[in-house]
């Protein structure tokens, strides 16, 4: 193989194909990029650790056809640490690499593609087509509720699930549900009206970072065991990744359907309250006390309030925020996990939120007021 691109395209593609590598395989040839010359005048470039791959093209001039695996670390840091201007790569039957560049040569030890895995074939089942930047935020909404304990693997994802052509995603650890729906979006192919997979967290987190916050389309490829993201550009990026095996719960057993109080209030004075009191919560629960009455009660008629925000820490002191908002219904005095109330807001891009309890054991939803496809479920905590 010899090739010649620039600085910035292969840097660039480097990049974006690193994210697919993780040191917990253990195998060498793992910790490497694929180097394989394509058609077109395009490098191909693809790295994997078995569970998630990701490959993109790079525009290159093409001397010599052939391929290599050349280990991440160096080369990743080798070209960054180049000027912009043109690359020249060649590697030798033995997997040994030269570069150069105008004139400094460097030669790396590499490993045969032969040894390597391919990109798999996605035996397609489903495929859809969405905006970037509308999967970006779904993914943004739902992914901090998913859990990390290795032991309940179905829920160390997010469920991805086809009703009635929308898109529901959903996240839970079993302390808070994270829930959106989708409907702008496009299904070619289905086998089945409704379905339902479950994407790794990690996957998902990987995928984020190479959404577009832009009008660009995004497909969907699905099968049985794996899923597929085609990313609209010039780099023509795939990323794969096999599915979490398991039945995800029925979130819809969980969500409420009628409360007790509804109280609306600004979502930024909110978040950056709690964010503030949250540093007297007790350390290992992060308790706030949230607190909101009227003395001439009408469950009927939202009526202009005050919330009281509450913490308190034996070894640092006590804290209390005042925050104005409206309530209907009845009054309330009820507690949470302070963390898991700011995960929610930070992720909600509304001027107002609803608040929406029942009494003070009950799960409690946040909900954009603005917005009926995202919801958010957390359990409060027990108060002295």
């Amino acid at each position: 193989m010899k090739i010649i691109c620039s600085q910035e395209s292969l840097l660039h593609g480097i990049q974006i194909v690193q994210k697919g590598i993780s040191p917990k395989i253990g195998l060498p040839i793992y910790n490497g990029i694929l180097f394989e010359v394509g058609v077109n005048n395009k490098l191909h470039l693809f790295a994997t650790d078995l569970e998630i791959g990701i490959d993109c093209n790079v525009p290159a001039q093409i001397i010599e056809s052939g391929s290599v695996v050349i280990p991440n670390r160096i080369i990743s840091d080798l070209i960054r640490k180049f000027p912009k201007g043109n690359i020249e790569i060649e590697s030798s039957e033995k997997n040994n690499i030269i570069i150069r560049e105008n004139n400094a040569i460097y030669k790396i030890l590499g490993f045969s593609s032969e040894e390597f895995s391919n990109f798999p074939e996605i035996k397609l089942k489903y495929k859809i087509k969405i905006k970037q930047k509308i999967f970006k935020e779904a993914i943004s909404q739902t992914i901090f509720a998913t859990s990390r304990d290795e032991g309940i693997s179905f829920l160390n994802g997010i469920l991805l699930k086809i009703i009635d052509n929308k898109m529901e995603m959903v996240a839970t650890d079993s302390h808070r549900l994270s829930y959106k729906k989708i409907e702008e979006l496009i299904i070619e192919k289905k086998s089945s009206e409704n379905f339902e997979v479950i994407i790794p967290y990690r996957a998902l987190a990987e995928l984020y970072k190479l959404l577009s916050e832009e009008e660009e389309l995004i497909e969907i490829w699905i099968e049985d065991q794996q899923i597929m993201f085609i990313l609209e550009g010039v780099n023509n990026i795939r990323f794969y990744s096999r599915l979490i095996e398991g039945k995800f719960p029925d979130y819809q057993q969980i969500i409420p359907i009628s409360f007790n109080t509804e109280i609306r209030l600004n979502n930024e004075e909110f978040r950056d309250k709690i964010e503030r009191i949250s540093l007297f919560g007790r350390e290992e629960l992060n308790t706030v006390k949230i607190e909101v009455s009227n003395k001439n009660l009408d469950k009927q008629t939202e009526e202009r309030s005050e919330m009281l925000i509450r913490a308190e820490n034996p070894t640092i002191g006590e804290a209390l925020e005042k925050l104005a908002c409206f309530k209907k219904g009845e009054n309330i005095i009820i507690s949470f996990n302070s963390k898991y109330i700011l995960e929610a807001v930070k992720v909600i891009n509304s001027e107002n939120i609803i608040l929406k309890i029942n009494e003070h054991l009950s799960p409690a939803i946040i909900t954009p007021e603005d917005d009926k496809n995202y919801l958010h479920i957390v359990m409060p905590m027990r108060s002295e």
